[in-house]
């Protein structure tokens, strides 16, 4: 699940987004047995920033990075789209 959060702070504001590299990463984890190869990563990152403008930039420049297209939703329209065979 990808979000972007934006907080205010007592000097500033901060903005946690969901990192895609880690989130696929996390998913290429082989947990097969009972080893894990590569540990799971926290994929939210907090960056901060001082006024609204940099908040807005920043977001401006990695929204769609952060909040990529859902592949469960468009699976599920493929699939619904898909001619049925019963």
């Amino acid at each position: 699940m990808a979000c972007i959060r934006i907080e205010r702070e007592a000097n500033g504001y901060t903005v946690s987004v969901t990192d895609p590299k880690i989130v696929a990463e996390n998913n290429k984890r082989d947990t097969k047995g009972d080893r894990v190869y590569a540990p799971w990563k926290d994929p939210c990152k907090t960056y901060i920033f001082k006024n609204v403008k940099e908040v807005t930039d920043f977001v401006t420049k990695n929204i769609n990075k952060a909040l990529p297209a859902d592949d469960y939703s468009s699976a599920f329209d493929t699939a619904v789209a898909a001619p049925s065979e019963d």
